[in-house]
């Protein structure tokens, strides 16, 4: 089996250049802020020592180096505090997506997705509610057509019940549910199934038009 290659990485250019700049600002940001510390610690020191050695020097380097430590943890916590924050914009509708789409798959099609203002993936939550209400259409398409064809299966069962059967009422009732379930069989047409699950779409076709 071929393996795929991703060929065009920018897919949501526009969310992903929003956090693309966020990654490359935040490391613009550190890579400043440790520069300057490195800098003024370490030029502070050398400029306020009158007599330089290499033992001060190393004394020098190593109170930058704790410094720059205390600096680094620092910006670890505020990194850490603001990527949770970023990441929530993502995260809450990714979450929100999938406890929707499980309540959905137990039959309760009247779920819908509604994300806060400012999260991302808002054109998903409209394509999202867009599936489920075609999906809620269509099984009110089948509901109908089921219903036709319990009323047609009744007229049906009440002519063959009469001591003088009807061909033409008998007739004219087989021609209804021929026609009731030629418009099911067009309604789930509409979904596409995996063939390798119970059969094919066409043999299922066949069945219906051998009935």
């Amino acid at each position: 089996m071929a393996k795929h290659r991703r060929r065009t990485f920018l897919i949501k250019t526009g969310l992903q250049l929003r956090y693309m700049g966020v990654i490359v600002s935040t490391m613009l940001l550190v890579a400043f802020g440790v520069g300057w510390i490195i800098y003024s610690t370490s030029w502070s020191q050398i400029s306020g020592t009158p007599d330089l050695t290499i033992d001060k020097l190393a004394e020098i380097f190593d109170t930058v180096n704790a410094i720059l430590i205390k600096w680094v943890a620092v910006f670890i916590v505020v990194i850490a505090s603001l990527s949770v924050f970023v990441s929530h914009k993502i995260a809450g509708p990714v979450y929100r997506f999938e406890r929707s789409a499980k309540v959905i798959s137990s039959g309760d099609l009247t779920q819908r997705v509604r994300l806060r203002h400012g999260d991302e993936l808002r054109e998903l939550q409209d394509a999202f509610n867009t599936m489920t209400d075609a999906l809620c259409e269509m099984v009110k398409k089948d509901r109908e057509v089921i219903r036709r064809l319990v009323a047609a299966g009744n007229r049906l069962n009440e002519t063959l019940k009469k001591n003088k059967q009807d061909p033409q009422a008998i007739e004219a009732v087989a021609h209804d549910l021929y026609g009731i379930i030629e418009e099911l069989r067009k309604v789930t047409k509409g979904f596409k199934i995996d063939p390798d699950a119970g059969g094919s779409p066409a043999d299922h076709d066949e069945d219906i038009e051998a009935a």
